[in-house]
């Protein structure tokens, strides 16, 4: 009896230090999907139009898909946010919607090197595997967002969406896809 009283006893402290994710970490997982995003906006601009060269990409785009995946996660986590941490993680949607429309631009205006090499597709398959991604992480986000300012949050993850909308309506016109 002592025993079971004591491993229930770790059990609770356990479970009492273990803190569920907040609007901070939120902040931080977006702020990671952000820099990682940058990256491959940095690594499709400075692409030399070549096979060998395309390498860099897809492993960037795929620490971006990565990021993505890992902030759905961090959002599930997380207990409801406050108005307070709702509001802080709104300055972060809006940077990363900046950067995720820099990086789509980047991605369309290479669209025809990418359709020379035949690469286009594969491009189109990850665009449509981050944008799908993308909304799970905006949906688990949202969620967390307290009712009254939801409405909002989704403005706010709209010009995300529609960045990769536009990407992916390039692509899919390449080559008769």
């Amino acid at each position: 009896m002592y025993v079971s009283s004591l491993i229930r006893a770790a059990a609770v402290a356990a479970l009492a230090t273990t803190a569920a994710a907040d609007g901070a970490a939120i902040v931080d997982a977006l702020n990671n999907v952000d820099s990682e995003t940058q990256q491959l906006e940095q690594t499709v601009q400075g692409w030399n139009g070549g096979y060998l060269g395309s390498i860099p990409i897809v492993t960037q785009s795929l620490h971006v898909l990565y990021a993505i995946n890992d902030g759905t996660d961090t959002a599930n986590d997380s207990d409801e946010l406050t108005t307070d941490e709702a509001l802080s993680i709104a300055t972060a949607v809006s940077t990363l919607a900046t950067t995720v429309n820099g990086t789509m631009s980047a991605i369309i205006d290479a669209h025809d090197e990418f359709e020379h090499l035949l690469l286009a597709p594969i491009v189109l398959l990850d665009l449509k595997k981050q944008k799908s991604a993308s909304d799970e992480m905006s949906a688990a986000i949202i969620a967390k967002v307290p009712t009254a300012l939801q409405a909002i949050a989704q403005n706010l993850v709209a010009p995300i969406d529609a960045s990769f909308t536009q990407a992916i309506e390039v692509y899919s016109l390449s080559n008769g896809i």
